[in-house]
């Protein structure tokens, strides 16, 4: 074991009310020890102890005011791990059974020999440096621990950035679908506009009818960027909310956009069942999710292809099933397709599924699997239902 800045200094309380015991009694523990305290009876060593918390007790029985064995009972209940050596002249069972009852390390008699007391306080004080040394090194682990906890979060806080850039890119993919007929038609609209101005006075149904179109068209392009931001919005509040409501928003979202590459989603709620937590954390996992399935889709050019998504309860569980017809995933790549920096896509990051299953798991206390049905992948997501959450 390293040393890791371990405190080597020893200090005894020694208590002794013989005047000339106690002098040559100092002299030799200076020997052993860096600071000694002297006390001479009970009393006195108690306050002793109280003002400079030694490390080894050495103490006498028999002293006036308060004898030894009374002052290890007071101390005892303040601090039962001080190593205590009783030196005495009394050869009394009766004393010998009272100091081992308050756990004493060692009883000497008087004459105590040099070499005994040499040997018994040099294993007092290997136990102590020991206790030291595994001491140290705990809070050295401690420290450890917290520093890679530390570097955990920090990395994690920069993949959920990364992550963040990588979908908004995706998104703003999605609104350049959804703007793109929109703005066309306003396009031929105010073109409109021009030719009738240019041959015929504007007849008051035609400019009617004309701010109706226009204003149905910004409408429709304002709730686009409102669903955008709302992917987005920084949400620190937990709420319960509807799962078949969460997904129904993500599919208002997301249809046009996929439809235009031939891709239909279908959201069947067979049971709807609400969650506690941060909703756009949630929103952002099925959003990758259905993501993932779309790419995987997109690559096969098809005009047939579909995303769905199924909501039920079982027993006190719910769950979200989202499958695609895609063909499945390669069954070599299905144990490690949540791992950090795994990716089955030529540009993907590898972060996505990965924070989708600790999104999952650590903040919702969910569980996130991947199999191959006939059609494609499946992702099975369940939760555990409280009272609080299973009804709607």
């Amino acid at each position: 074991m390293h040393n890791f800045n371990i405190n080597d200094h020893i200090s005894v309380l020694y208590v002794e009310d013989q005047i000339d015991i106690r002098e040559e009694f100092v002299d030799i523990l200076s020997l052993f020890v860096d600071e000694i305290h002297v006390a001479f009876n009970g009393e006195d060593g108690f306050k002793k102890y109280q003002q400079h918390l030694p490390d080894i007790i050495i103490t006498d029985i028999q002293m006036p005011i308060m004898s030894g064995l009374k002052m290890i009972e007071k101390i005892r209940k303040v601090d039962e791990e001080i190593p205590i050596i009783i030196t005495s002249a009394f050869n009394d069972t009766g004393y010998l059974l009272e100091a081992i009852s308050l756990g004493i390390e060692y009883y000497l008699l008087k004459p105590i020999m040099l070499d005994q007391l040499k040997s018994r306080l040099n294993l007092v004080i290997k136990r102590l440096r020991q206790k030291r040394e595994l001491e140290a090194y705990q809070l050295h682990l401690e420290d450890r621990i917290e520093e890679e906890v530390a570097l955990r979060e920090a990395k994690e806080a920069l993949l959920i950035e990364q992550n963040k850039s990588y979908e908004i890119g995706q998104m703003v993919g999605v609104i350049a679908h959804q703007w793109k007929q929109p703005l066309h038609y306003l396009n031929l609209l105010i073109e409109d506009l021009g030719i009738e101005y240019a041959y015929q006075p504007l007849s008051p149904e035609y400019i009617k009818d004309f701010i109706q179109k226009g204003t149905n068209r910004v409408k429709f392009l304002s709730e686009t960027m409102d669903n955008f931001l709302s992917f987005y919005r920084h949400e620190t509040q937990s709420k319960t909310f509807s799962m078949s409501k969460l997904t129904q928003e993500i599919y208002l979202f997301l249809d046009m956009s996929f439809k235009s590459e031939g891709i239909n989603i279908e959201i069947i709620a067979h049971d709807d069942f609400s969650l506690h937590g941060i909703e756009n954390e949630l929103q952002q996992v099925i959003f990758n999710l259905v993501n993932n399935a779309k790419e995987a889709l997109a690559e096969q050019r098809r005009d047939d292809a579909k995303i769905k998504i199924e909501i039920s309860k079982q027993d006190d569980e719910g769950l979200i099933l989202i499958h695609d017809d895609a063909g499945g995933i390669p069954s070599a790549d299905l144990e490690y397709i949540f791992d950090l920096n795994f990716t089955t896509k030529k540009e993907g990051n590898g972060i996505g599924l990965y924070l989708a299953k600790k999104i999952v798991t650590e903040r919702f206390n969910g569980s996130i699997d991947v199999s191959n049905n006939e059609q494609g992948a499946c992702f099975t997501l369940k939760f555990k239902l409280c009272k609080d959450t299973e009804d709607v």
